[in-house]
């Protein structure tokens, strides 16, 4: 009974709509067919001109198909799930196809009697299935919409094809290209094998292999990134598209990047290089960077293989010898870009973070800002440093994670001429040189190899630094705000990092929530991410469904606002129309992470130090605690949240050092 009241359906459908193909070939009436496929009528009549009498698509290629296959890297990781998923249709008179980001065919499988006869028709390997060749169809539609899309028998605007139902999927990439496209085809009067969400589920498992795939090749040149960062020159990592990866501050200081990226002109050059094009990459690129007049910097370029494949590069790009030895000029630039007003959210959890930033900013001792990845440790920083007093000074950052435990005591301190093999041979100055008289903020701080933590912990003590090589002690006036996404306390107790170096940096704590603890500021996010979306896109007026919203409050946000930013940003980027639905934001389910928090939460647990009693002359200073008990009005527990110790702990230390108001 089933297959019959299914089969009845198909056929009551299929008549539907064949009145309503012929209603439009007459008169244009699009009333009782989906907008998706009147919208693609419109475009097969109105834009291509497209015979509804076609009886083939064109035949493009033959003998060049070997070729096309071994050049399309997507379909190299596709084969092994075509293989297996065309396996299962041999049976169901279906067949799958694969093709490329131009519509056109690379390969056919599944059942041999339906490849025999959609030949016919030419969907077979080397033909073209755009729609400005071959009017609405599965893969052609799905390319113009860039959405998974089924076109059933009469929904077909050339008649040849009606006899069938097509459900195809895009294959996007990493970052939101085109790849590829997957096609389910079988009889339109047969008993569907479930052909969209089959189609939709390969897609989506080649788009993961995509992913990992340019995750292990943006390591690569991340690695090789790390290992030509020694010189101290200028470097930037890019992928093959010419993406960035990564670049030194030296590089964000001395060359233009628009939005973080390299110049178009640059990038559209060394990619075609990078991939092999009319130019061959050479050991030497002469670039010519925006906002440098006439003036060609030459660049030296190494590639990064993988598998014989050029997965990327990596640029030096030696200092100008008008910038060497020189402070003052390149100073100027390292400011905070951001203030308190870039940090969106109106939930309990962050205004009680934000307010003790900004008690920290209207002060000038050391802090503490522990959060999770992606939940805005560095904003935090900038708004503390533009809040107070040394908002016109130096902002400098560091992440310490990121940088080769050999190498991190010359990134802090800076170093004399001649003292290590590749070191630049005017000497180097250090971060706390450059950052003097404004701010240091050291990410990952609790990546500090243990003699790094001593030398830092002198030069918070004596406020002077000694250049590597050098005997000369040089006078810095820096304030350090740290970040850690560990507790501290638990590095100190696992002797990972030194107790009198945490109770120095630790005098003010702020507890930035993760986001999955204030879902209430998630729609002002997305809004937020989705305006500075269009302004980037040039696009306008898109909005997100209900139904989006709601799995953007469902979702638990491993990575926080930076991952919210990113779904944004890529839903933007696909979606067809103006209306960002759920499938538009390509989120899939976390596992291990709880559900997000109630608004009522409680708040994350205070950082604690080790409770025994520290010796005399350890922990913070008299005056230190003054300045805490001012900065907070006395209030004794707001100072002991700020100071991140319990209020016992407090009492007993504003005993030892007999402070009364």
């Amino acid at each position: 009974m089933l297959v019959l009241t299914d089969a009845t359906d198909r056929s009551s459908r299929r008549r539907r709509l064949d009145r309503a193909w012929q209603r439009f070939l007459r008169d244009g009436d699009v009333s009782d067919v989906r907008p998706e496929i009147a919208r693609s009528w419109t475009r097969a009549r109105d834009v291509y001109r497209i015979d509804p009498a076609l009886r083939r698509a064109p035949l493009e290629v033959r003998d060049a198909l070997p070729r096309l296959r071994e050049q399309d890297e997507t379909f190299e990781l596709a084969r092994p799930l075509l293989a297996r998923l065309s396996a299962s249709l041999r049976d169901a008179g279906h067949v799958l196809a694969y093709f490329d980001a131009d519509g056109l065919m690379l390969s056919i499988g599944g059942d041999p009697a339906t490849i025999a006869q959609v030949a016919e028709i030419n969907l077979c390997p080397g033909a073209r299935w755009r729609e400005d060749v071959a009017g609405t169809n599965g893969s052609g539609t799905a390319l113009a919409d860039r959405r998974a899309t089924e076109v059933f028998a009469s929904e077909h605007f050339v008649e040849a094809w009606q006899p069938w139902t097509s459900a195809a999927a895009p294959v996007l990439a990493p970052g939101g290209e085109l790849v590829a496209l997957v096609q389910i085809t079988g009889p339109w009067d047969t008993r569907e094998p479930q052909g969209l969400v089959a189609a939709a589920a390969l897609a989506a498992a080649v788009e993961e292999r995509l992913r990992a795939r340019q995750e292990v090749r943006d390591e690569l040149v991340r690695h090789a990134m790390r290992s030509a960062r020694s010189s101290g020159e200028a470097v930037v990592a890019v992928d093959v598209r010419g993406r960035v990866l990564q670049a030194s501050d030296a590089a964000r200081r001395r060359l233009s990047f628009e939005d973080g990226e390299l110049p178009r002109a640059v990038r559209e050059r060394l990619a075609l290089a990078l991939r092999g094009g009319e130019d061959p990459l050479d050991e030497e690129l002469s670039l010519e960077w925006p906002g440098a007049g006439d003036e060609r910097r030459r660049v030296a370029c190494a590639t990064v293989l993988h598998e014989r494949r050029a997965v990327g590069a990596v640029l030096h790009l030696a200092p100008p010898p008008a910038a060497r030895g020189t402070r003052g000029g390149a100073r100027q630039r390292l400011t905070a870009r951001y203030g308190f007003e870039a940090i969106l959210g109106h939930s309990e959890l962050l205004r009680a973070a934000l307010d003790l930033a900004e008690i920290a900013a209207r002060n000038d001792l050391p802090v503490v800002l522990h959060g999770e990845s992606g939940t805005g440790k560095e904003l935090f920083a900038q708004g503390i440093h533009a809040g107070g007093a040394r908002a016109g000074a130096p902002f400098v950052a560091l992440n310490c994670g990121a940088i080769p435990a050999a190498l991190v005591e010359s990134e802090l301190f800076g170093y004399e001429p001649g003292t290590f093999t590749g070191a630049q041979r005017e000497g180097k100055a250090g971060k706390f040189e450059e950052a003097d008289g404004g701010t240091l903020f050291l990410d990952e701080v609790t990546e500090l190899p243990p003699p790094a933590q001593t030398a830092l912990l002198r030069v918070l003590q004596e406020a002077e630094v000694v250049r590597l090589g050098g005997s000369a002690p040089r006078r810095v006036d820096v304030r350090v705000i740290a970040a850690t996404n560990r507790r501290l306390y638990d590095q100190v107790e696992a002797g990972r990092f030194r107790q009198d170096l945490y109770f120095r940096l630790n005098v003010l704590h702020v507890d930035i929530p993760p986001l999955r603890a204030r879902s209430e500021d998630v729609p002002l996010l997305a809004r937020a991410f989705l305006r500075e979306a269009e302004e980037r896109m040039g696009r306008d007026g898109l909005e997100l469904s209900d139904a989006a919203k709601a799995l953007l409050l469902a979702h638990p946000w491993p990575g926080n606002v930076r991952e919210l930013k990113n779904v944004i940003m890529r839903a933007a980027a696909v979606v067809s129309g103006a209306r960002i639905g759920p499938a538009d934001l390509r989120l899939a389910p976390v596992r291990g992470i709880a559900a997000p928090a109630r608004v009522d939460a409680a708040p994350p647990p205070v950082e604690r130090p080790p409770e025994p009693p520290a010796p005399e002359g350890e922990g913070p200073e008299r005056d230190e605690l003054v300045a805490a008990l001012d900065a907070c009005r006395w209030n004794i527990a707001r100072t002991a949240t700020s100071l991140g110790v319990s209020r016992q702990t407090l009492y007993r230390r504003l005993r030892k050092f007999g402070i009364t108001r």
